[in-house]
């Protein structure tokens, strides 16, 4: 299984156009959950209902070999620079597995604009473990894990009516934050804590709005766009530099860092 299988199945359930010509679509698991609400807590779990059916599919497509190397690739290499930079110990660990699961939802929500709960709540495991190795500073996990989040949740709840009415007529508006991308910031505030999530959110936040302000000029993207990604990349470069990141801001600051 990849995020790349993961992601053309989600396009396909979402897309029903394929699914409607099957002979198990009224008994298919990913439909039931997806479509008929009788698994409402499933709704987010796609891949649970894709382990589930993707070997009765015939809609099902298995990536190539080619993408498989590159995926792979890409994740001994984000482990390497995650081994150098914080060096071999349990802490690290816990870091790697929270990067793999930050790399399959940025692959998934690139393709899909959608994030995997699993995905989330792997990261969040992460975070119970880092808290409790580091439980002298729970506090800082335990504000990491509703700051960063409450302020999306927030800044969703004002910015997203407001947005509706001024394009109401035009084009239809979901939401201004997605809820995967707050689930997503509340996980990687109790693995981060709170300092560390704001940081990696202003670094996914600037480097999300470079990037696609760049593809809309070249290649005339939408406005709207994906922000797992770049969330996912500004917690990663938090991981590796993020101490050092806040310590050069404040002395530029001329600011002395709190202990």
């Amino acid at each position: 299984m990849s995020a790349y299988s993961l992601s053309k199945y989600l396009g396909m359930v979402e897309d029903d156009n394929n699914c409607k010509e099957c002979e198990r679509y009224e008994s298919c698991f990913a439909k039931q959950t997806y479509w008929n609400g009788r698994f409402v807590w499933l709704d987010e779990f796609m891949l649970v209902s894709f382990l589930k059916v993707r070997h009765q599919c015939r809609y099902y497509q298995k990536e190539s070999m080619k993408w498989r190397i590159v995926y792979l690739s890409f994740s001994c290499i984000l482990m390497t620079v995650l081994f150098w930079s914080k060096g071999i110990s349990g802490a690290t660990y816990i870091l790697c597995v929270a990067t793999a699961m930050l790399l399959m939802l940025s692959v998934v929500d690139w393709n899909t604009e959608f994030i995997p709960m699993e995905c989330n709540i792997g990261i969040f495991l992460c975070g119970l473990m880092q808290l409790f190795a580091d439980f002298s500073n729970w506090v800082e996990y335990a504000i990491g894990l509703i700051a960063v989040s409450g302020f999306l949740l927030l800044v969703n709840w004002v910015a997203t009516p407001i947005l509706r009415k001024k394009y109401e007529g035009e084009r239809e508006i979901d939401q201004v934050v997605g809820y995967g991308d707050i689930k997503l910031m509340a996980a990687t505030g109790l693995l981060l804590g709170w300092k560390l999530n704001f940081l990696a959110l202003g670094l996914g936040c600037v480097i999300g709005s470079i990037i696609h302000i760049t593809l809309m000029r070249i290649k005339g993207s939408d406005k709207q766009f994906a922000l797992g990604p770049y969330l996912s990349l500004g917690v990663f470069i938090t991981m590796i530099c993020g101490e050092q990141l806040i310590s050069w801001y404040l002395n530029v600051m001329g600011v002395v860092p709190m202990n």
